[in-house]
């Protein structure tokens, strides 16, 4: 092969690569649950929107999904869903933090269910202080 032939397949395959890495692969059997990103970095008194994907199989391609919080919320931070139920590919979280809630990092788990089964994944919430400081507590 030649030095040319070899990059020109190299150059071909890494983008081919790249580009099947960011599409969203439908499970085989029930679904999956992923956020448009896991880590959330955010001051007090301001707010965010993550978005939530459902992967369905072909089996639960019509289901109606179920989303909520599995664990607790910090003081000041609410989350609300929309939609947060139904038959849903995504949804959007919006996630506020009130202008006293505490520094630190909070982990956050979204749950979504379908025919009785239950997913979740982990949101990391950064809540930085009024002067964009992140604090390394872990709650």
């Amino acid at each position: 092969m030649k030095k040319t032939s070899l990059i020109t397949f190299v150059l071909v395959f890494a983008v081919t690569a790249s580009t099947l890495a960011q599409e969203r692969i439908t499970p085989r059997t029930e679904f999956t649950i992923e956020l448009s990103s896991s880590v959330l970095e955010i001051q007090p008194g301001q707010s965010s929107d993550i978005t939530i994907y459902l992967n369905h199989s072909k089996t639960y391609s019509k289901s109606k999904a179920v989303l909520r919080l599995s664990s607790g919320l910090p003081q000041g931070v609410t989350v609300a869903f929309e939609p947060a139920e139904g038959v849903l590919a995504r949804s959007v979280a919006k996630i506020v933090v009130a202008e006293d809630t505490k520094p630190g990092n909070y982990k956050i788990i979204v749950n979504s269910t379908l025919q009785n089964k239950s997913k979740g994944v982990i949101l990391n919430l950064i809540i930085k202080d009024n002067a964009g400081n992140v604090i390394t507590s872990t709650h």
